[in-house]
């Protein structure tokens, strides 16, 4: 005689049979007499134990994990075949990756973050997709001026410097200044805070290195402004920036140490 089905294994056979469409609430409601809380309960157990991914709440969606890894599946190989014909874009936009994969926005927007989170993609600022350690192709003379732009910023140490001077000394519009940052940021040559605060990724090292060195749980401004040599100015939006990438934490007048 067959065993009876747990009502875990038939909302994980409905969102099999559904795939890449998801499974609806009326249609696991159809098959499970559960009431909302108890079906809401299984869903986030399931979601927690990595086999079903939940879309929406109210009403409940949900697209198997299995559908999610064979969609990404699909989704990387697409998007380094684009990087080969296009090598001068920063990625494939999502608008793009919507009319190539026909799946609902949610279920590919999901797939996304979950490629992004296990950093088999990165995300650029405008919604394009890249794979890591992909670097776009510029003109020679555009690498020379980028290879101008990342000595302004190393020699200028642990200082902001002006995107105005900048633009100035080399003849750049703001939107050509702007790619050439964001090109500089995906080499990880300079990095940016959620203010606006760049820096030299080598200057941001030595002091990582400098802080993890000295010994101390905890850091405050007097200190930080002696280790660097930095004005309250400078000081203040580069330990904002520690806090951002976790190496330290804010706690009341005082940074811990990470």
């Amino acid at each position: 005689m067959r065993e009876k089905l747990t009502d875990a294994e038939i909302l994980l056979g409905l969102a099999g049979e559904k795939a890449l469409q998801g499974v609806h609430e009326k249609d696991i409601k159809a098959h499970l007499s559960l009431g909302l809380e108890e079906l809401l309960a299984l869903a986030q157990k399931l979601e927690a134990e990595g086999t079903l991914r939940i879309l929406s709440f109210a009403p409940l969606f949900c697209v198997s994990r299995e559908s999610v890894d064979f969609l990404g599946a699909k989704i990387v190989p697409h998007i380094r075949d684009f990087h080969a014909k296009h090598p001068k874009e920063s990625g494939i936009p999502f608008d793009k990756l919507k009319k190539r994969f026909v799946v609902q926005a949610k279920i590919l927007l999901l797939t996304l973050k979950t490629l992004v989170h296990e950093g088999r993609l990165r995300q650029g600022d405008n919604d394009e997709y890249a794979v890591p350690g992909f670097v776009r192709e510029l003109p020679p003379r555009e690498e020379m001026i980028l290879a101008k732009l990342e000595s302004l910023w190393l020699e200028g140490g642990l200082r902001a410097i002006a995107f105005k001077d900048i633009r100035e000394a080399q003849a750049l519009t703001p939107q050509k200044l702007q790619v050439l940052v964001d090109i500089l940021i995906e080499r990880k040559k300079i990095v940016q805070s959620k203010e606006g605060f760049f820096l030299h990724a080598s200057w941001l090292d030595d002091v990582v290195a400098k802080i993890r060195a000295n010994g101390r749980k905890e850091l405050n401004i007097a200190d930080f402004k002696e280790m660097t040599g930095l004005s309250r100015k400078f000081a203040i939006p580069l330990l904002e920036l520690l806090d951002e990438m976790g190496v330290t934490r804010r706690r009341g007048a005082t940074r811990e140490i990470l």
